[in-house]
C-alpha cells in the first residue's frame, strides 16, 4: 500500500467535515475550511498547538478546570502557555455556567478557549444549548478563538446532529473556528488513530495556506498518517446504507449508557440514600463525575473491587444490568 498525502485521505477528510460542519455546510462548498487526518482527536489538538505556537508564539490556551488530563500536556509541550477558566461546580455537581462567563469576559480579548463540543470528559457536564448561545455571544464581544475537542459525536446524545450543536452555534454566530474530531469512540477505532483537525478560515486562499501550513508541522511529526482507519471512515459515512446502520448502532450505544444512567441512580435512591443522584442523570456521555473523594473511591476498590480514577470519575461504559445493583450499594455503604 502506498503512503497517504501529508494530508491523509481526501475521502475521509470530506466526509468528516459534514459530520461536523453540516452536510450542507456553506463553509464545505466555500472551501473555506482548512483540514488534515491526524493521529485521532489527540493528534488533531496537537497539530493545532503547534500552528498555534508558530503562527500566534504571543497567544495562550484557556482550558477548562478540569477537562481530559493530556490536554495539559499537549499545549504544554507545543510550548503554549495555559490558563484555566471556571466549568465544573462541585456543590452541585453541575456547570459553573458564572465563573465560566466571567473569566470568558475577563480574559484578554482574541484568547483562544479549548471546548469541549459534547459529552465533557471528565465531569460529563455539558451547557444547555441557551448557555452554549450567551457563551458564543460573549465570545464574540472579545473576540476569542474557540477550539472545539469533538471526542464523542454522537455517543453523547445518540444523534452527531444534536452533539455538534455547539460548534453550529458557534458557526452560526460568525466565529472563525478549529475542531477536533476522533473516532476512536463513536466508531470504535481506538487503535487506528483516526481523526480530523479542521480550521475555518476567511476564505478559500486562507484555507489552502493553512492546510499547507498544516502538513508542514505534520511532516516532521509523523510524515503521513495511517491508511486503514481512514478508509473504514470514508467507507462508512461514504455509503448511506452503512451510514445509517452506523448511526442506528451510536443510537444504541448512547441510549445504553443513558440506561445505566437511569439505572444507577434509581438503584441509590431505592438504597434509601439521603443524598441527591440528579447529577447521574444530568451528565452525558461515557463518563459521570459521581462526586467522590479520593478516600470514598480507594476504599471501593479495597473492599469491593471496583475500580475508577481516584477523582471519582465512573465509566458509565463499564457499568452493566449485570453490575449496577452491586456499584450502587458499594456507593451507598461509602456515601451514606
Amino acid at each position: 500500500m502506498e503512503y497517504l498525502p501529508m494530508g491523509g485521505s481526501v475521502k475521509m477528510i470530506e466526509e468528516s467535515l459534514k459530520l461536523a460542519y453540516g452536510e450542507d455546510s456553506e463553509f464545505i462548498k466555500d472551501k473555506r475550511i482548512a483540514a488534515v487526518q491526524a493521529l485521532s482527536g489527540t493528534g488533531a489538538c496537537r497539530l493545532f498547538a503547534d500552528f498555534q505556537k508558530r503562527f500566534l508564539p504571543d497567544s495562550q490556551i484557556y482550558i477548562p478546570t478540569p477537562t481530559w488530563s493530556n490536554h495539559h500536556n499537549i499545549w504544554r509541550d507545543a510550548q503554549v502557555p495555559q490558563r484555566t477558566f471556571a466549568y465544573y461546580h462541585p456543590e452541585s455537581r453541575g456547570l459553573d455556567f458564572a465563573g465560566l462567563m466571567d473569566d470568558i469576559k475577563n480574559a484578554p480579548e482574541g484568547s483562544f478557549f479549548l471546548l469541549h463540543a459534547c459529552a465533557h470528559n471528565p465531569t460529563g457536564v455539558d451547557p444547555s444549548e441557551e448557555q452554549w448561545r450567551e457563551i458564543s455571544q460573549q465570545f464574540k464581544v472579545k473576540n476569542h478563538f474557540p477550539f472545539f475537542d469533538m471526542a464523542y459525536q454522537g455517543f453523547a446524545s445518540g444523534d452527531p446532529e444534536r452533539d455538534a450543536k455547539a460548534i453550529r452555534i458557534f458557526l452560526e454566530d460568525g466565529h472563525q473556528i478549529g475542531c477536533a474530531q476522533s473516532y476512536a469512540k463513536n466508531m470504535g477505532l481506538y487503535g487506528q488513530r483516526a481523526g480530523c483537525l479542521s480550521i475555518l478560515c476567511d476564505d478559500e486562499i486562507q484555507a489552502v495556506d493553512v492546510k499547507s501550513q498544516l502538513q508542514q508541522i505534520a511532516r516532521p511529526m509523523y510524515s503521513n498518517p495511517p491508511l486503514h482507519g481512514a478508509l473504514i471512515v470514508s467507507t462508512i459515512l461514504g455509503d448511506p446504507a452503512l451510514k445509517s446502520l452506523w448511526l442506528k448502532e451510536v443510537k444504541g450505544m448512547a441510549d445504553r449508557i443513558i440506561g445505566m444512567r437511569k439505572a444507577l441512580k434509581e438503584s441509590l435512591e431505592k438504597l434509601g440514600s439521603p443524598l441527591s443522584w440528579e447529577h447521574i442523570t444530568n451528565q452525558i456521555g461515557m463518563f459521570c463525575y459521581s462526586g467522590m473523594t479520593p478516600e470514598q473511591v480507594d476504599r471501593l476498590t479495597n473492599e469491593f473491587h471496583i475500580y475508577m480514577t481516584r477523582n471519582g470519575r465512573i465509566s458509565m461504559a463499564g457499568v452493566t444490568t449485570g453490575n449496577v445493583a452491586y456499584l450502587a450499594n458499594a456507593i451507598h455503604e461509602r456515601m451514606p
